[in-house]
């Protein structure tokens, strides 16, 4: 994986912010004022590009550099990590409240392997420190989103669903047809047609599982006059479907989807996530490469094929 993202650097969109609310293009003024004054602040990313850690890094110090903020505290929700890591999590915090710039790069540089991250699938753990940097050195609590691997797998293997999300009154909100037909739609898409449309339902609940989850952890920590700041991929940060269909209705919610920029796309309008329905803001920036997702996915399930399997089918 590539250790940066500056394919299409030239790109006449990247690095533009834009209102979807307004259809024009912004400053990071104009974000660090909407953040500033925002309950619950979604950064989406496509996950192994660099440049969205960085400027969710960016939004986290908007975030706490507000005038807003003077008496609130904040709280930072990841999808990547699970309740398990909670304790870990709760005692970087502590370790970590006194420490210096060069204190907090030492602590972090091994945390990855305490929190289990590379096992877990998720790209390198290097990506992810400027977040939690920027977070622990404004005295922001840290927190998992997703639920727990067993919870999610007998969501979608069996249809169990977890009692306490049950008994959680949120998870009531479920998807309209509307919403149903457009996750589908993703899910096929994001399998290269490989699953048909019947196959992914366990993939749907699971979808709606994870968004419940990561919005629990977000109300939770959210106390009358703080502020919870999720980070999780651009498809759990839309409006219309995603996190936000599980928070509640009064509370001021701004979402920023950060997006790879397409060679000859040049109009934001070519871009499904400029839609205010999705987004408040889309931020464009280079590309990690520009391989063909499918065939990487091909490739994937090749490789997970027995060697007898492969042999046959070459």
């Amino acid at each position: 994986m590539s250790s940066s993202a500056t394919l299409l650097a030239d790109h006449p969109l990247s690095e533009t912010i834009w209102n979807n609310q307004s259809g024009e293009q912004a400053t990071q003024e104009t974000l660090a004022e909407v953040i500033g004054s925002a309950d619950y602040i979604l950064l989406g990313e496509k996950h192994d590009n660099p440049r969205h850690h960085l400027l969710q890094s960016r939004m986290v110090t908007f975030a706490a550099a507000s005038g807003f903020r003077a008496d609130r505290s904040g709280h930072v929700i990841f999808e990547m990590l699970e309740p398990s890591h909670q304790v870990a999590l709760d005692a970087l915090v502590d370790q970590t409240r006194d420490l210096d710039d060069t204190g907090l790069d030492k602590a972090l540089s091994l945390e990855g392997e305490t929190l289990e991250w590379s096992n877990r699938g998720w790209p390198d753990w290097s990506l992810y420190q400027p977040i939690f940097k920027t977070a622990l050195a404004h005295k922001m609590s840290l927190h998992g989103g997703n639920p727990d691997r067993e919870t999610l797998l007998a969501a979608g293997r069996k249809g169990i669903i977890a009692e306490d999300f049950l008994q959680d009154p949120y998870w009531q909100r479920d998807y309209t047809d509307e919403q149903r037909e457009s996750l589908t739609d993703e899910l096929v898409d994001a399998h290269c047609g490989m699953l048909g449309r019947d196959a992914v339902g366990p993939m749907i609940t699971m979808q709606r599982l994870k968004d419940a989850s990561m919005a629990r952890a977000m109300r939770q920590a959210h106390k009358s006059s703080d502020y919870s700041i999720l980070i999780a991929g651009n498809g759990h940060t839309r409006k219309d479907r995603g996190v936000p269909m599980f928070l509640e209705a009064d509370k001021r919610v701004v979402s920023i989807a950060f997006i790879e920029v397409i060679r000859g796309q040049e109009a934001p309008a070519n871009y499904p996530a400029v839609n205010p329905e999705l987004y408040d803001f889309v931020w464009f920036t280079p590309r990690v490469d520009e391989i063909d997702p499918c065939a990487k996915f091909r490739k994937q399930l090749e490789g997970m094929k027995p060697k007898s399997a492969q042999k046959q089918g070459s």
